[in-house]
């Protein structure tokens, strides 16, 4: 089995956020703006689990899209990058349930095939945006 060098990456790139905030560590804030729970963001840390789905959408957006090389994962559409991008004023909370909403819309458009520019694809992102609770005008 093949581990991940996930955990020294993105450890990593905790340390060089960390260097960015002048005499504070604040692991809480660091979970806070990725939007996942300090136990999570812990056990990525000491490899007891890795991203998926829209975790990585979330991480890719705060750091790089290198992440997905990190694990083995291929890069998402340029066009859901770009969208997830435009959350980026959010909250991390928000943040990351967009990251989880985009991932999940992409995933339907993809496996049913639709344009992603057709009205029965602006109707999926509707829904899972719902889903994740924010309300899509026009619903």
């Amino acid at each position: 089995m093949i581990m991940s060098n996930f955990p020294d990456w993105f450890t990593q790139e905790y340390r060089r956020w960390n260097k960015t905030r002048p005499g504070e560590e604040d692991f809480l804030a660091f979970c806070s703006l990725l939007g996942y729970t300090p136990e999570t963001v812990l056990s990525w840390m000491h490899g007891e689990s890795t991203p998926q789905n829209g975790e990585v959408l979330s991480i890719a957006g705060m750091f790089s899209v290198k992440v997905y090389k990190v694990l083995g994962l291929p890069e998402p559409d340029k066009e859901i990058l770009q969208a997830y991008v435009s959350f980026s004023n959010l909250a991390g909370e928000l943040r990351s349930k967009a990251a989880h909403a985009l991932w999940e819309a992409d995933v339907e458009i993809k496996n049913n095939r639709i344009s992603p520019q057709s009205d029965e694809a602006k109707a999926i992102i509707a829904k899972t945006f719902d889903k994740w609770g924010f309300a899509v005008s026009g619903n």
